[in-house]
């Protein structure tokens, strides 16, 4: 029976996530926790988002038995992840900014941090860029507003209502004269393309996709690309609540090849 990978967001942020590793590991069971019942994260307080993931976390594990568990969201795991190692015995793979290979890439050591508000602010973001981009200026830009929008209203807006939201970050960026954008969000890997064609050539995004995937891969000895799977499956979406804009999310799983599979 294949392993199965589960992924948690407080929403859809961590959908390019799964659909990386599923990329490279197609044969693997895929499951996906989208708490819209408490979306967003990033302007609680810590103790709140840890009292709410760990709850759906315990609820998701009864459900699913995932052999791994990818908390696919930055605020999250900055929050949670030790408190979740703690309590539960599934092993968990987090996402953190991707500070230390914008540091390494970095030319001019100048790099930016594109993040929420709470991220941002944490202090384990601050223990990452002093362990990792010590040598490196790093200036943070937060708006939890985009998130907000990218969850609600993206997929059904022009891309200039979506212009509006990235224009003041990017000018902050470009003033900021960095070199590497690290996406401190997984929600703004939706936006990438169109932030990127906002900067300079010379200003690159980053985000943690290659190496979640290649930490999830390593915990189930999982190593080896598979370039076909012998039966296909649409990995199941669960949402949190089905009174928070069920039908919006049940038309985001059709976008990404999910199945709506239910509440948690």
């Amino acid at each position: 029976m294949s392993k199965t990978v589960a992924f948690f967001d407080s929403g859809i942020g961590g959908i390019p996530y799964l659909i990386h590793l599923k990329n490279i590991k197609p044969d693997l069971n895929y499951v996906y926790l989208a708490d819209n019942a408490n979306f967003p994260y990033g302007i609680k307080t810590g103790e709140t988002i840890k009292e709410i993931v760990l709850s759906a976390i315990e609820r998701f594990i009864k459900k699913t038995t995932p052999d791994v568990i990818v908390i696919a969201c930055n605020t999250a795991t900055v929050v949670t992840l030790p408190y979740l190692r703690e309590k539960f015995s599934v092993p968990f793979v987090g996402v953190v900014p991707a500070v230390k290979p914008a540091a390494l890439m970095s030319e001019n050591k100048r790099i930016g941090l594109f993040a929420t508000n709470k991220t941002v602010s944490d202090s384990y973001t601050d223990n990452l860029i002093s362990q990792f981009a010590g040598n490196c200026e790093v200036y943070k830009y937060a708006d939890s507003n985009i998130v907000s929008f990218i969850e609600k209203k993206m997929f059904e807006s022009e891309d200039k209502e979506v212009l509006d939201f990235l224009v003041p970050a990017a000018d902050f960026f470009i003033k900021e004269n960095v070199d590497h954008v690290v996406l401190g969000c997984t929600h703004f890997l939706f936006i990438n393309d169109m932030l990127e064609n906002l900067f300079p050539e010379n200003i690159k995004t980053i985000d943690s996709r290659e190496g979640v995937s290649r930490q999830t891969l390593h915990i189930l000895g999982e190593t080896a690309p598979c370039m076909y799977a012998s039966q296909f499956c649409y990995p199941a979406l669960y949402l949190t609540s089905a009174n928070v804009n069920i039908d919006h999310y049940k038309k985001i799983a059709g976008k990404f090849m999910l199945e709506y599979s239910g509440i948690i």
